[in-house]
């Protein structure tokens, strides 16, 4: 068996690394939604060694053979070592993904998914970059909190995280584009639905996943990592309440809605801007529109747009009242209709 260490393909292209990742002498940390790894290999075998730690919220993973999810698993603590495929042909081609389901736990300070190694009977091979790349900005529904989980269910648990079951994943997987993926659960653009004002995701944006603010995450993010195409934010849920009950609140969020696409145009100077809303409530409709509008004029900036999206049916939700697979699939089928024309 041939091992490759994961620190030595981290520039390499034998190997793609998807969504934002701190690279280091002991591997590659994930920590986003559905980051992680894809890579092609022949050989009739390939495992990888991952090294995991949690004190509440474990690290859940799925694993794709050939563009089929072919497993999903928890990681246990300490070193895991994962069978990706194998008894299969070895001079044929396979390709891998491997992507984390769970969001990044910012309230674990253990909660940890690193890549250690890859090891083959074969070899790996280049993995080619996808022409379309797009970056989704979310809260909770972007996580895929709730999507694993059956209706009824109301713990706030990893086992209910799917983050290859959103609409994000979904828009990514029909476009076949390369993507990264910044959600958290419960955040917003001014505040959390706690009306907690660090928990309002602009003020992170700019840092690889200081979030977690751990194994590297805390480190500034090099944007010239991922050059997307598109920038899709979903964001505005998390504010409805505390601007329906707080004026200071509501006074704050149109000009938070605006400096974010301003941050987001100073690092992003190509992509085209979707800000959508509105699976779950529309409140904040009009506020979200004249943002828009207000930022477009004031910078000149014409590829930003604004989409609503449809309610969902609150009685078909899956776990924690949240938008079952069903429901994100028809926002992402949704949003696909409205999304600018790319080259």
């Amino acid at each position: 068996m041939k091992n490759f260490l994961a620190k030595g393909l981290a520039k390499d292209a034998r190997i793609k690394i998807m969504g934002r990742a701190a690279h280091g002498e002991d591997g590659i940390d994930f920590f986003w939604t559905a980051s992680g790894f894809e890579a092609n290999a022949n050989g009739s075998e390939l495992w990888a060694q991952i090294n995991s730690d949690y004190d509440k919220f474990e690290v859940w993973i799925s694993v794709w053979l050939n563009g089929m999810q072919s497993a999903r698993l928890m990681l246990n603590k300490g070193q895991n070592n994962i069978c990706l495929f194998r008894n299969m042909p070895s001079a044929s081609i396979k390709n891998v993904r491997v992507y984390k389901e769970t969001q990044a736990m910012g309230d674990d300070a253990k909660h940890r998914f690193l890549l250690k190694s890859l090891s083959t009977d074969g070899d790996l091979l280049p993995v080619t970059p996808q022409p379309l790349k797009i970056e989704f900005i979310g809260d909770s529904i972007t996580s895929g909190e709730g999507t694993a989980g059956a209706k009824g269910e109301t713990d706030w648990a990893s086992i209910f995280f799917g983050g290859t079951k959103t609409w994000a994943f979904k828009i990514a997987q029909k476009l076949g584009a390369d993507f990264n993926v910044i959600s958290q659960s419960g955040w917003g653009v001014v505040c959390g639905y706690d009306s907690n004002f660090d928990h309002a995701l602009p003020k992170y944006y700019q840092e690889v996943c200081s979030v977690a603010n751990r194994f590297g995450g805390e480190k500034e993010w090099d944007f010239s990592n991922f050059e997307p195409d598109m920038v899709i934010v979903n964001l505005g849920t998390n504010d409805q309440n505390p601007c329906q009950s707080r004026p200071d609140i509501a006074e704050r969020f149109e000009p938070a809605v605006i400096s974010f696409l301003k941050k987001i145009r100073a690092k992003n100077s190509k992509a085209k801007i979707v800000w959508c809303y509105g699976m779950i409530g529309h409140v904040l409709e009009k506020q979200i529109k004249r943002a828009v509008e207000e930022y477009k004029k004031q910078s000149g900036d014409k590829d930003v747009q604004f989409v609503l999206l449809p309610q969902i049916d609150m009685n078909k939700t899956a776990a924690l009242s949240h938008p079952s697979e069903a429901q994100q699939e028809e926002a992402a089928r949704f949003l696909l209709k409205r999304l600018p024309i790319l080259p």
